[in-house]
C-alpha cells in the first residue's frame, strides 16, 4: 500500500511539474513578447513607448511570482523513496503486526489498514444482555469470533443476575458489609452494567434493598420499630415498587408521599401508603420523566392525606 501510494505521489507530482512549466512558458513567451513590442517602436511615439513599457514591466512580474510559487512547489513536495527505504516498506509489509504496533503508525493509517484487511463485521447481541458476538470476515477467507461486553441500562439485563444476586444474599448472611461485598463481587470478575468497572458499597446497598426478601425487611425493621397501619420504612417500600431507594427518597423531598423521619441515631424514614397509595406510586413510577414543559400529571404526584402521621 505504500509502494503505491508512492507511485501515486509520483504520478501526481511529474503532472503537476509539466502542469508548472507549462504555466512557466506561457508567462516567459508574454513577457519576451512584450519585451519586442517595447523595442519595435519608434522613439518619437512616447505615449505608446511608455504603454508598451509598462505591459512589459507587468509581464516580468507576473514572470517572476510564477517562478517564485514554482520553487515554492519543488521546496514543498514529498521526497521521493530511496530504493532502501522502498525495500523496507517490503519488509514490513510481510509483519502487520510490527506496523500496526510501531510508534510512527497513526490511527489514521491503522484506519486503512483495517479496510485492506478486513471485508465485513457482524455483530449480534444475545437478547437484551450485555454480551455481543463479533464475527470478523478477514480479507483471504479466514474467520475469526469474538465476545465483548457492552453498557446495559439495567441490573436484570446482566447475563449473570442471577449468580450476582445469590453472591449477594449469600455474603449478606455471613454478615459481610456492603464494602466488603462490593471487593469481593470485583474479585469474583462481576461488572456492574452502564460504564463502570467496579462494584461499590452504595450499589450492594441499592441490590440488597431490591433483592431481600420483603418479609426479612419487615421482620428486622418490627423488632426495633412498631409501625403504624399501612406504615413502610423507605426500603421496602422501595422494594416493593421496584424501584431505587434514592428515586423514593427524592420523591419524599418532592413531598410526593407521606413520610415521618425516625428520631432515633440512624434517623431512618417512614412512608406511610395504603393499597390506593402503592398503586399511585406504581404508576408515578412507570410514567416517563416529565419534562418543564410536560410535567407530571398532578394526580400522581399528590399523594393522600392522613389525619395522623405520628403515634
Amino acid at each position: 500500500m505504500s509502494l503505491k501510494a508512492a507511485d501515486d505521489i509520483d504520478q501526481e507530482r511529474a503532472r503537476l511539474h509539466r502542469h508548472w512549466k507549462q504555466n512557466l512558458e506561457r508567462v516567459q513567451f508574454d513577457a519576451e513578447r512584450a519585451a519586442r513590442q517595447y523595442h519595435a517602436v519608434e522613439p518619437e511615439n512616447r505615449l505608446v513607448a511608455r504603454e508598451l513599457e509598462r505591459q512589459w514591466e507587468e509581464a516580468l512580474v507576473k514572470q517572476r511570482q510564477a517562478e517564485e510559487e514554482y520553487a515554492r512547489f519543488e521546496h514543498e513536495q514529498p521526497s521521493r523513496l530511496s530504493e532502501v527505504e522502498k525495500q523496507t516498506i517490503v519488509d514490513l509489509s510481510r509483519d502487520i503486526p510490527s506496523i500496526w504496533n510501531a510508534e510512527t503508525t497513526t490511527s489514521k493509517e491503522r484506519q486503512v489498514i483495517l479496510r485492506h484487511l478486513v471485508d465485513g463485521v457482524r455483530v449480534d447481541v444475545q437478547g437484551e444482555t450485555e454480551i455481543v458476538d463479533i464475527t470478523i470476515h478477514w480479507a483471504g477467507g479466514f474467520v475469526s469470533q469474538h465476545t465483548q461486553a457492552r453498557p446495559v441500562a439495567r441490573y436484570e439485563q446482566l447475563q449473570d443476575y442471577d449468580q450476582l444476586v445469590a453472591k449477594i444474599l449469600e455474603l449478606h448472611e455471613l454478615g459481610r458489609t456492603n464494602r466488603q461485598i462490593a471487593e469481593a463481587l470485583n474479585d469474583d470478575g462481576f461488572r456492574p452494567p452502564k460504564r463502570r468497572d467496579t462494584y461499590n458499597a452504595a450499589m450492594v446497598r441499592q441490590l440488597l434493598a431490591r433483592s431481600l426478601p420483603r418479609e426479612t425487611n419487615l421482620k428486622q425493621s418490627a423488632e426495633r420499630h412498631q409501625l403504624n397501619p399501612n406504615e413502610w420504612f423507605l426500603a421496602d417500600l422501595a422494594h416493593e415498587l421496584q424501584m431505587p431507594s434514592v428515586t423514593l427518597h427524592r420523591w419524599i423531598q418532592r413531598e410526593w408521599v407521606e413520610s415521618r423521619k425516625l428520631d432515633d441515631k440512624r434517623g431512618r424514614w417512614v412512608l406511610w401508603a395504603d393499597d390506593d397509595e402503592v398503586d399511585r406510586l406504581r404508576q408515578l413510577r412507570a410514567t416517563k420523566q416529565g419534562w418543564p414543559d410536560r410535567p407530571y400529571p398532578e394526580s400522581l404526584t399528590t399523594p393522600k392525606r392522613r389525619l395522623v402521621l405520628n403515634r
